[in-house]
Parts: C-alpha cells; structure tokens; sequence
C-alpha cells in the first residue's frame, strides 16, 4: 500500500517535481516537439500507410486507459478531492472530447473546434508545467499523456488523417471557451476551487515573473488563450497550403 500511495499521490517528500525550465522540463518539450515536426513533415508517409482505424481506436484507447488509471488510484488512495479531481479543466475536457472523436471517426464539425482545445489547454500547461511528480509518480505520466501526447494525437488527426478545420471553428472555439470559462468560474466561486486557474495561477509562475501579480490571474489565461488559439490557427492553415512531399490517399 506504501508503494500505490507513493505512485499514485500528488505529492511525496522525496520527489520534487518537475521544475519549470529545467533539465527535464526543457528535454521532455525538445523531444516531443521534434515528434509534433516529424509527424506533420511525413504526415504524407503516414497516411501511405493506412491502418487509420485501428490507429485511431489505439489512441482512444490510451487516453481513456491514462484518465481510468488516475482517477482509480487517486481513489484507491484516498486522496480523491472536489478541489483538485474533477475533470473541468480544459486539457481533461478536451481529452475526453478527443477519446469521442478517434473513436467515432467524427472529422467535421466537432473537431473544427476541439483541434483548438487540444492547444488552448495543453499548450500554456506544457510551456509553463506545475507538477509536482516526476518520474516517481503517475501524475507525471497522465499529465504527459493528457498534454503532449494528446496534442500528438490531435495533430496527427489534423494533419494526417486531414480532419478539417476552419476559421469559424476558431471563432467557435472562442466563444465556446469563454462560456465555458464564465460556468466554470462560477463553480468555482460556489465550491471555493482553482479550476482552469481562474482564483490564482501556480506559485512558481509568480516567482519567475512576479509582474504577473499585477493582474488578475484571468487576463493572462485571456491572453495566453488567445495566443494559443492563434497558433493552432496558423499552424493548420500555413501548413496545409504546401503541399505534402508524397502522393497521398484518402484517409478513413
């Protein structure tokens, strides 16, 4: 029981966590944005391949395996929390959202807007990490399924399997998400919880830029959310005006 406890726990005494730009932080990101380039540079290798189906389903398959694991063992634990456990933030919602989408092939109009989500949330999370597990815990590993290797996930659907999107996605995307934000701020307020960071951001982001203090905590997830999204849109469109290095066939 001392080992699933020292797994499964937020935090443990002998393990300091993943420190923002450092060693392992910054080798993490320059690994997995090396797979996000290589997946879009041979994206037309990859659709030669096929087997899209079961590739698909694979990935469902793990996200939903990592959010089961979690979930079960902070339980198992006991350290199960309100506060803490929910999946309301973003990055767990578009999870979830993106298990649906592999699974039922669902290329049009629900993932012309959730390809926005996998990098609204995930990405300000994976530049600035509050992790309190490394390699010790599981918290480390479902964080890193549920951001890097989700975004993985939703760019080889973007761009491989050449799920559409589009500029009134992103525009949805916006509104959705400050809906979304305004209901979760409410709960927030009614529960005395932190989700999506809404009451205060993490500490360590305070310490490395204390200007941040300056403002409330939701005009930098404005700001950061915004620039996100823009990236997501730029990253599709300027990408998808060249052409693939390979002849390609439609993917299924």
């Amino acid at each position: 029981m001392t080992f699933l406890h020292n797994f499964f726990a937020r935090e443990v005494e002998f393990d300091d966590g993943l420190k923002l730009f450092g060693g392992l932080h910054i080798a993490i990101s320059a690994i997995f944005l090396i797979l996000y380039a290589l997946l879009i540079v041979f994206r037309a290798r990859l659709r030669r391949f096929g087997h899209f189906k079961a590739i698909r389903r694979a990935m469902a398959s793990i996200l939903f395996l990592n959010m089961l694991i979690h979930y079960s063992g902070r339980i198992l634990i006991g350290e199960w929390r309100l506060s803490e456990d929910l999946p309301l933030h973003i990055c767990f919602a578009a999870n979830f959202l993106m298990m649906y989408i592999l699974w039922t092939n669902n290329k049009h109009s629900l993932f012309s807007v959730v390809y926005y989500f996998t990098l609204i949330g995930p990405l300000p999370a994976i530049v600035f990490p509050d992790l309190s597990r490394s390699f010790s815990g599981y918290l480390f590993w479902q964080f890193l399924i549920s951001h890097r290797v989700m975004l993985l996930f939703s760019l080889y659907c973007a761009f491989v399997l050449d799920y559409k999107t589009t500029p009134k996605g992103a525009v949805w995307a916006f509104v959705s998400g400050n809906v979304y934000i305004a209901l979760i701020s409410a709960f927030n307020r009614i529960s005395g919880t932190n989700y999506i960071m809404l009451k205060r951001l993490p500490e360590q982001l305070y310490e490395v830029f204390p200007f941040l203090d300056a403002l409330p905590a939701f005009f930098w997830l404005e700001l950061v959310g915004i620039l996100a999204l823009l990236t997501a849109y730029g990253l599709k469109f300027r990408i998808e005006k060249r052409p693939p290095q390979f002849k390609t066939r439609q993917a299924h």
